[in-house]
């Protein structure tokens, strides 16, 4: 039995190897929504009054592409999108976040040609501790047929 001893550095090689077959295979840009901070100080936003605003944050490159698609009456379609790590590490630079967790669970949704869509789940893969491209699974909303 053989074992592999061999010592590796963790490198980027693979966030640019996701980052090329992302691009071969479509290279789209999606929005993710995120709500913006309240204004301290102002009477609006202390009454209740104010707007909520949001800020769309671009991801590229990504791949969307329509899940299997379930047989059950009134339920919405179900997508994926794949996403390139080093565009969300970017943004989690930019935004001063610890982790993805955050960053999905503070997000509204995705934008996806103009049609905004749930998150129903993150998940991310990985090569030798980094990862390289996340994958969220979107629930469109009904009336929607892509």
């Amino acid at each position: 039995m053989s074992t592999d001893l061999s010592i590796r550095n963790p490198t980027a090689a693979q966030q640019r190897a996701a980052d090329a077959l992302l691009r071969c295979l479509g290279g789209m840009t999606v929005l993710l929504r995120l709500p913006t901070n309240a204004v301290a100080g102002s009477d609006a936003e202390q009454l209740g009054e104010s707007t909520p605003s949001y800020e769309d944050i671009p991801l590229s490159p990504c791949v969307f592409r329509r899940l299997r698609p379930e047989i059950r009456d009134g339920k919405a379609n179900r997508y994926e999108v794949l996403i390139s790590a080093s565009s969300i590490q970017t943004q989690l630079g930019l935004l001063q976040l610890a982790s993805t967790d955050q960053l999905f669970a503070m997000a509204t949704g995705v934008f996806v040609d103009g049609e905004l869509m749930l998150i129903e789940a993150a998940a991310e893969a990985e090569a030798f501790g980094q990862p390289y491209i996340y994958r969220l699974i979107l629930r469109a909303p009904q009336s929607i047929t892509l």
